[in-house]
């Protein structure tokens, strides 16, 4: 077999090597949409189903709450409202993330934000013994993306840090750079960290684990998929102080949604 044969079978074989990347990449990305758009259906129902008789319930522990005088009974009608809550929430949330509203584009200086959102912040956190700082390299930085949206990955990565914090660590930090492609904001934290076993689960919204995610409910799933949504990134990062690091980055398309991201949360 001559050289000319077998550089045309090597040619063949790269290009069927390339067609089955592609075919696998576009497999798993249909996959996922089908996981999301099950899951938006599946949360749709059961809203419907299950919300009708959490506001019996929640309705009539109210009607309770205003006529009975037991302080224990008191205290037990509180624990039922506020169960009945999380639920509406927890079902909301399965929602947001399977579906998540367009973005609303908006320009902003992303830098006086963050520091707007850390005053704001600041006082709660000190409430609990912990302290909130912010340190950036640039005094101003004009983005356009969705700024609801951002605040609630911003906040639900303190959130998530200020739980675990309440009984192990003292320390926040936030964290802003400019990149050579975009900007980068961070939450850091001095607590105890995610173990090695569950990293590649902590953004999994089908992973129940309270470790996964720290704290209760969709916050770090959620946080994942508005910043797919957005056409940014978020990562998790072992911290120098033994705790844990995410990495939100931004680019300056990053209120385009980029339809070639792939919808499989990873680290």
């Amino acid at each position: 077999m001559d050289d000319r044969i077998l550089q045309e079978k090597d040619a063949e074989i790269e290009r069927i090597r390339a067609e089955l990347f592609l075919l696998r990449e576009h497999f798993n990305e249909e996959l996922e949409r089908q996981k999301l758009d099950a899951l938006a259906e599946f949360a749709a129902g059961a809203g419907h189903e299950i919300n009708n008789p959490l506001a019996i319930i929640g309705g009539h522990a109210q009607l309770l709450l205003r006529e009975i005088e037991n302080t224990e009974h008191r205290r037990q009608l509180a624990v039922i409202t506020a169960q009945v809550k999380r639920a509406y929430e927890m079902i909301a949330d399965i929602r947001y993330f399977a579906r998540p509203p367009k973005p609303e584009i908006e320009q902003f200086d992303l830098v006086k934000w963050l520091q707007s959102l850390v005053e704001k912040q600041m006082p709660l956190m000190r409430e609990f013994g912990i302290e909130l700082h912010f340190e950036t390299d640039s005094d101003s930085a004009v983005i356009e993306t969705d700024p609801v949206q951002l605040h609630l990955v911003v906040s639900a990565l303190c959130n998530n840090a200020c739980d675990i914090l309440q009984t192990t660590g003292s320390n926040i930090w936030l964290r802003f750079r400019r990149m050579e492609k975009g900007w980068e904001i961070s939450v850091e934290d001095d607590g105890p960290g995610v173990s090695q076993e569950i990293r590649p689960l902590i953004f999994c919204p089908y992973y129940s684990g309270r470790q996964a995610g720290r704290g209760l409910g969709f916050g770090l799933p959620k946080a994942w998929r508005i910043m797919q949504q957005l056409g940014g990134s978020i990562k998790y990062e072992p911290s120098k102080t033994g705790g844990a690091k995410f990495v939100v980055q931004l680019n300056p398309h990053t209120h385009t949604a980029c339809a070639n991201h792939s919808l499989t949360p990873n680290q």
